[in-house]
């Protein structure tokens, strides 16, 4: 009898154990759901949209975190492809703060509505482009420029920039690193308004853009420059690149420019660059080439990495 009093006495102390703690026991413990709401969310808007959403079936413990983490909104497809109706009902139904807001290929008239949507309040990536089927280009809305003091990277595309809209750039940029314009018409005016309240730009690409014939650079943060041009306007009247002015940018190291082969009269002028590494592809196309105090004229580049050392 002492023998099984003290079988069953051991019996009842071992079932009185307190559950494994995560991390022990389980071969394959969720320790991912043990990290903070503030984290999980993070993670959640790196995800790509549909993928994020689908992160509610996980638990119950997920549920509530895609609607309050970090918005990540990009559509994807072809042209009149967008769902309008999905994107207004995301951007309703979302409660925490923007990452990324991208759609491409626009054939609506939904945008602006969108942009002021509270959803996107604090938006650090904007990647908004109208369909280049569009004819004439449509107006970027003014509403694109209210996030002017949280946006880290912006990409405009397939649109009209109109000098209204220009006259807000006196607001200023203090975050925007990375600006990507393509096929966008906006003046010289404009276009310079933009970039002088740009103050930590690391990078401008500028592909196909028209409406100025003049670029003229004074950046003390730029580190890298992309300048894609042709000499084959859409239009008889319409105004494209002629001439690329380097004049103060003491961080560039790399300026990429990709135009036509043949002679279109492109002049480039690199007045101050010290840490210039990357001048990009030297072409016929360059009429005029001019290296701190050294010009080189009608395509004769040979003796460019010379003139480099004198930036």
């Amino acid at each position: 009898m002492g023998a099984q009093a003290k079988r069953k006495r051991s019996h009842q102390s071992g079932s009185q154990e307190p559950p494994p703690r995560a991390g022990e026991g389980d071969p394959d413990p969720d320790l991912i759901s043990l990290l903070p709401d503030g984290v999980l969310g993070d993670i959640i808007s790196l995800l790509p949209t549909a993928d994020g959403a689908r992160t509610q079936a996980i638990s119950r413990r997920w549920r509530p975190l895609w609607r309050s983490a970090p918005l990540n909104l990009a559509t994807r497809g072809g042209v009149g492809s967008v769902d309008e109706a999905a994107v207004s009902s995301i951007l309703a139904a979302h409660g925490g703060p923007a990452r990324r807001f991208a759609v491409s290929n626009l054939a609506l008239a939904g945008l602006d509505g969108w942009l002021r949507s509270p959803a996107l309040d604090g938006l650090r990536e904007l990647d908004v482009s109208y369909s280049a089927a569009a004819s004439p280009k449509p107006a970027m809305p003014p509403s694109a420029l209210r996030f002017s003091f949280t946006l880290r990277v912006a990409h405009l595309g397939c649109c009209h920039f109109p000098d209204a809209v220009a006259a807000s750039c006196q607001i200023h940029f203090p975050n925007l690193q990375h600006l990507t314009l393509r096929l966008v018409t906006v003046s010289e005016h404009s276009l310079h308004a933009m970039l002088a309240g740009c103050t930590v730009l690391n990078s401008l690409v500028l592909k196909y853009c028209n409406g100025f014939r003049c670029l003229r650079i004074n950046s003390r943060s730029l580190n890298c420059l992309a300048v894609h041009y042709s000499d084959n306007p859409d239009k008889a009247e319409e105004i494209i690149l002629q001439e690329l002015i380097l004049e103060n940018t003491p961080c560039l190291e790399r300026l990429i420019h990709d135009g036509p082969y043949g002679d279109c009269g492109m002049r480039v002028s690199v007045i101050s660059a010290p840490k210039l590494k990357l001048l990009g592809r030297l072409t016929d196309g360059i009429g005029r080439l001019e290296l701190g105090g050294t010009v080189f004229q009608n395509g004769n580049h040979d003796e460019v990495s010379q003139g480099l050392g004198s930036l």
